[in-house]
């Protein structure tokens, strides 16, 4: 929105309430091109009315740029749009009547987490409803949640991410809220008892950067990191850490500076330089972003030449010059260190902790017994016996199966022939949000006279007839099918997609490469990429995304090439795949207790079925290197209880140490005598150690997630097993079965972590 259109708004608002016509212009004017095809008119009168009574009825004032920008949008980050604030909003008002908006913020966030808890899932953003459905969801999924129920009942609040954190393998989201004019965070669906109170005030302090979209055009005193047509990226690092500009200045290899060349700062995470931020240098050759005071690494590029350099955050005066040519192999080693710990201190009482962790309790049980209808369960019982029901649904990703509609089934089955076929039937071609296409879109050609005689006529007739938008949807939000076909407009990915949906419901085979992010049969030639690898002591089979990644390079930037995130890819596995011919970019790192990477870039071209052999490399170092991963949320049962409780909330965040001792067995009873002459180690190390017994794993789940964590897995589980690890899930030491050095090897790690 123009700034003047946008200052007008405000100053109408300050006279008088506006008309639910002109904020739906405003949205319209504001929103991505995607969100206007796949939506009616009267679907965003009906969102900005109840936004304008839950203005009414709130008992704080909502200043007219935070409604626009954080109450008013329906929009929180990549979901699919749903009717939550109608469904839910009237409910919320009722619950926080009477309450300041600190106190409502916090009673929603109750709320959320009767509805939902975490769990790590796919890629696929769920909706607030089909969060709902789930009772679960990753941060992502649960700030999304959260936001729309905040705004509901007229509270501004905005999802910040950290779109990768500096210190460990992952990223995180979260929530905030503006409250008595200023902005505090919280926790998504992990109510504290007071604002700027979570489980990540002591890691947030790590972080390289924090960022937050605004929806439309937003003018603050806030950093830009881009304006994007939908949305304003704006950076709230200094916000939580001290904080400083990144500056960098590109020069060509004679010295002299470069205008126009494209900067990305990156984080090295999963194995994987990821850009967090990308900007043009002015005629002063200079790019900038304000970040933590940790070290990042620098990407630059212009024409076919590029540089690369690692900067300390927060401090000008870096350059990067363009001294390698693309299409030339090259090697780079980085140590990466990241921001110390600071934590963000909380003023929570604890008596309020303690009255807060008896109220999650009571909410978890609120969640566990609302009862699941899935549209799966009903799809079976109505139609008994058809062999093509369990196919079609075994298609589906879990987390599909738990959300998928019911229409969405039986429109493809009415679209199967005799058998099911998961590349003609199949309703899921990506990871868009699944509507019925088939019999609307078979029913359309019909009409039309249209008879496809080859896949080559339906691309044909795609590029003829769908317009391809590149730039006014720069969230890259999934189109469904049917969308695109009523609406005749598309992103490149979201035509794609059609594309294939197109190919089902016309009778020919289709799938989307997701290693290749291409449409399945789009006739690239392919290469190989042979991997070697000599085993280190602790490390025997590296892991994609845990140590090693390959990018390819386009355009000048490195595109990660996604893997199934479902399995284990080892450079055995990468080896027996094809790839696109072209240059690429290999990472490996390894991580350290301490948070810092060890990392090794090589640049290589493969030409066209082609091979080409590359030896994964590490760095030595003296730290203590992640060997492994759990899931801190799995449950154990406690010794006089009822009920299981998860590792986390039994050890808090931090370092642990985690051992399950068989009960009479010698390899257990010796792993007891270390741990005694250990003690002193350990009460020196002073963090939490959870020792469990049989009985309190009576499943066995504990014992084969520790023993499948890390390198040398058998077959048979071996007790006693004893782990170091922290709240990330990150394991550092594993120790299986009878181990005469327990206790030597406790003294040796422990100091160092």
């Amino acid at each position: 929105m123009p700034r003047i259109l946008l200052s007008a708004l405000i100053l109408l608002a300050s006279c008088s309430q506006l008309s639910v016509e002109h904020y739906v212009d405003f949205l319209y004017t504001n929103m991505s091109f995607a969100d206007s095809v796949c939506t009616t008119r009267e679907y965003w009168e009906a969102n900005a009315r109840a936004a304008m009574d839950a203005r009414k009825q709130a008992d704080w004032r909502i200043p007219e740029k935070e409604f626009l920008h954080y109450v008013l949008p329906v929009r929180v980050n990549n979901e699919p749009l749903d009717d939550f604030r109608t469904t839910y909003g009237p409910e919320l008002m009722r619950r926080i009547k009477g309450m300041s908006a600190g106190e409502a913020a916090l009673e929603i966030n109750h709320w959320c987490h009767e509805m939902a808890t975490y769990t790590p899932t796919d890629g696929r953003t769920c909706s607030p409803l089909q969060t709902i459905l789930h009772k679960e969801g990753r941060c992502g999924e649960e700030s999304v949640l959260a936001v729309a129920a905040l705004r509901s009942v007229g509270i501004p609040a905005r999802q910040v991410y950290t779109p990768r954190w500096a210190h460990t393998d992952d990223n995180h989201a979260w929530v905030e809220v503006f409250v008595e004019g200023k902005w505090w965070f919280m926790g998504a669906c992990e109510p504290a008892p007071t604002l700027n109170n979570a489980w990540f005030n002591a890691p947030v302090s790590r972080v390289m950067l924090l960022h937050t979209r605004a929806f439309g055009q937003y003018e603050g005193k806030e950093d830009i990191i881009q304006r994007a047509d939908d949305h304003t990226e704006i950076n709230v690092t200094g916000s939580y850490v001290d904080a400083g500009r990144t500056e960098v200045q590109v020069l060509d290899a004679s010295g002299q500076t470069v205008e126009g060349a494209t900067v990305e700062f990156k984080i090295y995470n999963y194995a994987e330089l990821y850009t967090v931020a990308r900007f043009k240098t002015g005629k002063d050759g200079k790019a900038a972003l304000t970040t933590g005071f940790g070290d990042i690494i620098v990407w630059a590029y212009k024409d076919d030449h590029y540089g690369i350099a690692k900067l300390h955050g927060g401090e000008p005066g870096g350059s990067v010059t363009l001294d390698h040519h693309f299409g030339e192999a090259a090697a780079f080693d980085f140590h990466i260190v990241p921001p110390p710990e600071n934590p963000i201190p909380t003023n929570a009482s604890p008596e309020a902790i303690n009255a807060n962790k008896l109220r999650l309790a009571q909410e978890d049980s609120i969640r566990n017994e609302r009862p699941q209808k899935l549209a799966a369960d009903a799809f079976r019982a109505a139609h008994p016996g058809d062999s093509r029901v369990e196919p079609l649904l075994t298609s589906l990703s879990t987390k599909d199966k738990e959300d998928v509609p019911l229409e969405v089934l039986e429109d493809a089955l009415a679209h199967c022939g005799q058998t099911f076929d998961p590349l003609l039937d199949c309703p899921r071609v990506e990871l868009e949000n699944l509507v019925p296409f088939f019999g609307e879109i078979r029913s359309g050609l019909e009409s039309l006279g249209i008879q496809f005689r080859s896949k080559e006529e339906i691309r044909e007739w795609v590029d003829s007839n769908i317009k391809v938008d590149t730039v006014g949807n720069p969230r890259h939000l999934r189109i469904p099918p049917v969308y695109v076909w009523r609406s005749r407009m598309a992103d490149p990915l979201s035509r794609d997609i059609f594309y294939v949906a197109l190919c089902r419901a016309a009778g020919f085979e289709a799938g989307y490469d997701q290693v290749h992010g291409q449409v399945a049969d789009s006739g690239q030639k392919h290469a190989h990429i042979a991997l070697d690898y000599k085993p280190l002591l602790w490390l025997d089979k590296p892991l994609y995304y845990r140590h090693f990644s390959l990018s390819k390079i386009e355009n000048g930037s490195a595109r990660l090439i996604a893997m199934d995130e479902d399995r284990d890819w080892t450079p055995a596995d990468i080896s027996r795949l094809d790839f696109e011919p072209g240059e690429h970019l290999l990472t490996s790192g390894i991580r350290m207790a301490d948070g810092s990477v060890q990392a090794h870039l090589e640049l290589f071209t493969v030409e066209n079925s082609a091979k080409i052999a590359l030896v994964l490399k590490y760095a030595s170092s003296d730290g203590v290197p992640v060997i492994g991963t759990i899931d801190v949320e799995q449950q154990y049962l406690p010794t006089d209880a009822s009920a299981p409780v998860s590792i986390l909330s039994t050890v808090g965040r931090g370092n642990f140490l985690i051992a399950l001792l068989g009960d009479y067995d010698e390899p257990s009873s010796h792993a007891r005598r270390e741990l005694a002459a250990a003690s002193g180690t350990l009460d020196k190390w002073g963090r939490p150690q959870l020792i469990l017994t049989p009985a309190n794993d009576p499943d066995g789940a504990v014992a084969r997630m520790l023993d499948s964590s890390c390198e040398g897995a058998g077959t048979r589980v071996r007790l006693p097993l004893i782990a170091v690890c922290d709240s990330f899930g990150r394991v550092f030491y594993l120790s299986r079965g009878y181990n005469t050095s327990l206790a030597a090897d406790l003294e040796s790690i422990l100091p160092r972590i």
